[in-house]
């Protein structure tokens, strides 16, 4: 189905006349007959009921013209998109990020780059490890936000760290592990743990806290969640104790018990993955300027 054969139908269905038609496409009439024909073919259905006298649609016709102009309006408005960003010389930073808890970390970032680079217009990407990553090595994303072990096995991609960071423990402050400071994993023993689905928090290849959390689970209840908010909300609600990578954790988390897990193997490096030979000055102003707070 290409779009010469969706306005061919369009406009022939708005004139229920194929010479019209044709004269408005600045086409042979035999050209707009072969479209039509081709996509009746496709579809596989009768899009016109035709006579010597007159041309109508049938039902599959009428059904199909409010989708075939639907495509038409689509594809019209993404070329005046594109027209305007080409005339206008603007560029798009696709971002990716992992949690919600990141948009807090670009705040003071993007801020800056408006300011230093207004024509450059930020999308940001919120999804699973895995997805990221796909978008990521496909050249869908400018850059991502993760951690070294992550990313290391993509080929032409760079890392900037910045900042080591460890695991928190979420906790509720009804629980009897509030007043702590600090905890270590054996303080959880007993405890419900909550934890996000290992797609969106790909914990580094022996890891030792991953190894503890997998005994932890062979004999004892721990819930699972679908990403880092519901992990958190059902931590603050008493339901167990969510353990969470740093850039989980809001900055503003002042309504939480964040207490940091001091085992000292849970520490990774944390910061932008980004495309090798970048060449965009404003990917450059951000790989120098960057800061975690």
């Amino acid at each position: 189905m290409t779009s010469q054969q969706l306005k061919c139908f369009v406009h022939a269905a708005d004139q229920l006349n194929f010479t019209k038609a044709a004269e408005e496409l600045f086409l042979s009439v035999p050209t707009v007959t072969h479209h039509i024909k081709t996509l009746e073919e496709e579809l596989g259905a009768s899009l016109f009921i035709r006579t010597s006298r007159t041309v109508q649609l049938t039902e599959a016709g009428a059904t199909f013209y409010t989708d075939a102009r639907e495509i038409l309006d689509k594809i019209s408005l993404a070329e005046k998109n594109i027209l305007k960003i080409t005339n206008s010389d603007l560029f798009f930073l696709r971002i990716g990020c992992i949690s919600t808890a990141e948009l807090g970390f670009l705040e003071e970032m993007l801020y800056d780059l408006q300011t230093i680079y207004p024509k450059v217009y930020p999308q940001i990407f919120i999804h699973d490890y895995h997805t990221m990553k796909n978008l990521f090595c496909n050249k869908h994303l400018d850059m991502l936000l993760a951690t070294r072990e992550m990313i290391k096995d993509i080929d032409s991609c760079s890392f900037h760290k910045l900042k080591t960071i460890s695991n928190y423990a979420i906790v509720s402050p009804k629980s009897h592990l509030s007043t702590k400071k600090e905890l270590y994993f054996k303080d959880l023993e007993n405890e419900c743990l909550i934890i996000p689905l290992p797609k969106f928090l790909p914990f580094q290849n022996g890891n030792q806290l991953q190894e503890k959390l997998v005994l932890h689970s062979q004999s004892h209840f721990n819930l699972m969640c679908e990403n880092d908010q519901a992990a958190i909300l059902l931590a603050k609600c008493g339901y167990g104790i969510a353990i969470l990578p740093e850039f989980f954790i809001p900055q503003k988390s002042d309504d939480l018990i964040v207490l940091p897990l001091k085992d000292e193997e849970d520490t990774f490096d944390y910061g932008i993955a980004y495309h090798k030979n970048t060449s965009t000055n404003y990917m450059k102003y951000i790989v120098r300027n960057f800061c975690f707070k």
